[in-house]
This record gives structure tokens, C-alpha cells and sequence, in this order.
């Protein structure tokens, strides 16, 4: 087993590049992704800028740039003021998209980095084509908003990088209606990161502690929920941004996967029969359950881990990938745009890299029931809870 420092010095020329200019293209980091709920509304919009403000307090020396809308400036005091503004002056019907970052331009990997892209909602009362139901004015449908934050690998490689990266973790859950997330190990890439998508899969293929990351933003898609009543979604009659008892399901909602750090809000606690019986499943010393904010953290191990090839699969990970499997998508979405001529994270690349973690002769993944039940249907029981000696699911 591979420390983070260890890791870090054995493979440091393989998961850094270098562009013909001297600039990083690719550097390795420790990441946290979540999405969360009503991301247009103000009191969530001030715990987003809370978590800005809390970034720049601890990393502040290392920033070099701000972008608001994809544009890039350099880190001021005036530039920080125009990303709170744009923050908590954004009408709710226009998405906020700002980033703060140690990279100087969008053609730079960043070490350090916090980005956000929200949801909005309706300027006006809207009817959905060729139905009588309206989506009042205000509403945002259920979709869902996305943070991320990286730091570099190497600061994690003591005990104290590793307590800032939690410590802010555990502030944005409390901060933010969390729906769920991940943490752990990535090679993250520049914000213009689509000719580098190659080497992000090649990395992922041979470290399977890497997280594919680049289009983080669009799995606000995976977690999100609705359901609705109506003879089709083309004819449907009431719409709901969660899984209402009785109505038909649209959207089921689904985790990614799992790595070092995987982050479960109630939907998904729920759908694994509580807390509880999830802490049960994985007692064991090393694996950390936290109930923080409205989500609850686990953590499998004391620190991410690269799975280099002569470490094989991390044991932790494969270990709470066993329980919270079930979550998944049975059939995501890609994880990279199309890539002629080129290995990518395809659809079927995708499907293969999310189950990485499985053990052998590992049941299907559950596909998502038509109408939805309640959390303690005997079909859920069977389908998604952990069961024990004695359990009569």
C-alpha cells in the first residue's frame, strides 16, 4: 500500500504534463465534487458564497485568477468582489458560474481551485409543450447545482493537508443542501480541458484511485429526481422534483460511484434503509461515517489512494463499494464527449470504469422501479438494502 507521499514521489513524471510552454496541462489533486438543491434561491446562494470566502481564508496566497462566465482575471481584491457579487446578485432565473483558481489562465491545470455552476428558475409561469401543467414562476424543476473544489496532491501528503481538505469539506455539507458527491484522488485538468480528456482516461485506466472528472458538472444530470402523474411524460398532468409515492418515475436519481470520500444525502441514505443499518454494513475501523449537514460522509480509509498497478485495487474502496453499489446508474451517461480514433470515456468505457470496484459475480445493478414505492416496499428491501444474518427482506 502506497502512502500519499509515496505515491506522489513514485509516479509524480507520470501524472504530471508539462505543455511544449512549460505550463501543467495535467497535475494530480484531491477533489471534492458535490450538487445540491435549490441553487437559485438566496439563503443557499449566501452558503455558496460562504464557501468561497471560507477557500480564500485558507488558500487566498496560493489563487492567481477569478472567471466569471468562463472569463478569465486576475486575482484581486476587486476581482474577489466581483465573484461575491456575481454570487449573491444574479437574479434566480440566470445560473451563477464563477471560479477561483492558483492557475493563471484557462489553458493552466490548477492546484488550488473552487468552482461552482448553479441552477435557475422560471422567470415566469411556464407550460410545459403539448400539457396543461405549469411550472410556476420561481420553480427550478428539481435540478440541481454543482461545487468543486481541488487541492494539490503533494499538500495532502501530510496529516495536516488532509485535515484542511476534510475540515473544508465538512463546511461546504454544512453550508449547502448537499444531494450527494465524491472525494478523493484526480488528474485534474485546465479549464479548457477538452484536448486533454486522452490523457485524463489513460490515467484513470491505470490508477484506479483517479477519479474522471473533467465533465463533473454535468452529473448534476445523475443525482437529480422528479416523478410525475400523467399517461406519458409527453401528456403528463403533475410533475414532481422527487420520487412522490404513487406517480411514476422520470428521473430515479443516482450516485456516480464511489472513491475515497462518497457523500450520501437522505434520498440515498434513505434508499439503503437508514443510517443505521448502513453504518452496520460497514463497521469496520477504518471505514469513517459522519453525519454532517443533511448529508451523511463516508470515508474508506485514512487517506485517498492512487490503486497503482502493483497495489491492485484499494481494499477500503472495494470494501464500501459493496454496500453502496446499488446507487449507481445501471446505465450512465458518458463520462467524455466523443473522441474520433481516440480511448475516451465512452459510454462503454464508462459503465466498465464506474463498476471498476465490483467484486466478481456482483448482482446487476437494480434497475429503477416504474412507479415508486415506499422506502420500505419489500421490493426496495430486496433491491437496495444491506442485508444481515437474520434480516427477512
Amino acid at each position: 500500500m502506497l502512502t500519499l507521499k509515496e505515491a506522489f514521489e513514485r509516479y509524480r513524471e507520470d501524472l504530471c504534463l508539462f505543455r511544449k510552454d512549460g505550463r501543467l496541462g495535467v497535475l494530480p489533486a484531491v477533489i471534492g465534487t458535490v450538487f445540491f438543491e435549490r441553487g437559485s434561491k438566496p439563503d443557499v446562494r449566501q452558503g455558496l458564497l460562504a464557501c468561497f470566502n471560507r477557500f480564500e481564508e485558507l488558500f487566498g496566497e496560493q489563487l492567481r485568477s477569478c472567471a466569471r462566465g468562463g472569463k478569465f482575471t486576475r486575482y484581486t481584491a476587486s476581482g474577489m468582489k466581483g465573484v461575491q457579487r456575481t454570487i449573491l446578485e444574479t437574479p434566480p432565473h440566470q445560473k451563477v458560474e464563477v471560479l477561483c483558481s492558483s492557475a493563471p489562465d484557462q489553458d493552466t491545470a490548477a492546484g488550488y481551485q473552487i468552482e461552482t455552476l448553479t441552477n435557475d428558475e422560471n422567470l415566469s409561469d411556464y407550460t410545459l409543450p403539448g400539457t396543461t401543467h405549469v411550472i410556476p414562476k420561481g420553480d427550478d424543476g428539481g435540478d440541481l447545482s454543482y461545487l468543486k473544489f481541488q487541492l494539490p496532491m503533494d499538500a495532502m501528503a501530510t496529516s495536516y493537508g488532509l485535515k484542511q481538505y476534510q475540515d473544508f469539506l465538512h463546511f461546504v455539507c454544512r453550508q449547502l443542501p448537499v444531494r450527494g458527491g465524491y472525494g478523493g484522488l484526480s488528474a485534474v485538468l485546465p479549464y479548457s480541458f477538452h484536448r486533454y480528456m486522452p490523457t485524463e482516461w489513460a490515467l484513470a485506466t491505470r490508477f484506479s484511485g483517479l477519479e474522471i472528472d473533467s465533465y463533473g458538472f454535468t452529473q448534476t444530470r445523475t443525482y437529480k429526481t422528479y416523478s410525475y402523474e400523467g399517461p406519458s411524460l409527453e401528456k403528463l398532468e403533475h410533475y414532481y422534483p422527487h420520487p412522490k409515492l404513487g406517480a411514476k418515475t422520470g428521473a430515479w436519481g443516482y450516485i456516480k460511484s464511489i472513491n475515497w470520500v462518497t457523500v450520501l444525502g437522505d434520498l440515498f441514505v434513505q434508499r439503503l434503509g437508514g443510517e443505521a443499518r448502513i453504518r452496520h454494513a460497514l463497521a469496520r475501523p477504518d471505514i469513517g461515517i459522519e453525519c454532517i449537514g443533511s448529508c451523511l460522509l463516508i470515508r474508506a480509509g485514512a487517506f485517498p489512494r492512487l490503486g497503482a498497478p502493483e497495489e491492485g485495487l484499494p481494499e477500503p474502496y472495494v470494501f464500501v463499494n459493496r454496500v453502496l453499489r446499488v446507487l449507481r446508474n445501471p446505465n450512465p451517461e458518458q463520462l467524455h464527449t466523443h473522441i474520433e480514433g481516440v480511448p475516451s470515456a465512452d459510454a462503454d468505457n464508462t459503465k466498465a470504469w464506474e463498476a471498476r470496484f465490483d467484486l466478481p459475480g456482483s448482482l446487476p445493478i437494480p434497475t429503477p422501479p416504474d412507479i415508486v414505492p415506499a422506502p420500505d416496499d419489500e421490493w426496495m428491501k430486496k433491491a437496495y438494502w444491506p442485508h444481515f444474518k437474520g434480516d427477512h427482506p
